[in-house]
């Protein structure tokens, strides 16, 4: 059950993002061609501006469900068992608490933002462009949380995510190596 809501949510958020980076480049491409052109769009500074902090923030609510994000997986690996777990774990709430407390006063931004709006579109109040801050906050706890037991496993079995990656890799390019020299021989 875990693993299907960790899967639809990170579905989402890929899809969000992915729908950001095309209106991001269209809106990129649009103006500049409406620059060429001589009639650049008073909008384009900031939805371009905006579009790109959505991005970044959507972008690292999909890394952290990853658990692509920046850790000290080595410290972790080097303790003992039960050190190892109880760093993870502290770790862990502390991301928690850190995400919290940027949801907590991103929502109350919000009350303060409603009452302006972007220099060019005057109906966009900032609170919807400031949205993404507690959405994305919300999102990185929930993720954290959906993530927590194979971050705790792999703490518990000594294991460090990102050297595990860095040596698949290894081994994937020596493999292809040795199959390419194997088709160099036959010829």
């Amino acid at each position: 059950m875990v693993a299907k809501i960790e899967t639809a949510l990170l579905w989402l958020i890929e899809t969000i993002c992915l729908a950001l980076l095309i209106a991001l480049a269209l809106a990129v491409i649009y103006s500049t061609t409406m620059r060429y052109l001589g009639a650049s769009p008073s909008w384009y500074d900031e939805i371009a501006s905006v579009l790109l902090a959505w991005l970044t923030y959507f972008g690292a609510t999909y890394a952290l469900f990853l658990r692509h994000h920046m850790s000290f997986g080595g410290i972790v690996t080097a303790l003992p068992r039960r050190a190892a777990i109880a760093l993870a774990l502290f770790s862990e709430f502390l991301v928690v608490g850190f995400f919290a407390v940027v949801a907590w006063y991103g929502n109350a931004v919000l009350a303060v933002a409603k009452w302006d709006s972007l220099l060019s579109i005057r109906w966009m109040t900032l609170d919807i462009v400031q949205s993404v801050i507690p959405i994305t906050a919300v999102l990185m706890i929930i993720g954290t949380f959906l993530t927590m037991p194979r971050a705790l496993r792999n703490a518990a079995a000594g294991i460090d995510t990102d050297h595990a990656e860095i040596e698949q890799a290894i081994a994937e390019a020596e493999r292809e190596n040795a199959q390419a020299s194997e088709k160099d021989d036959t010829k």
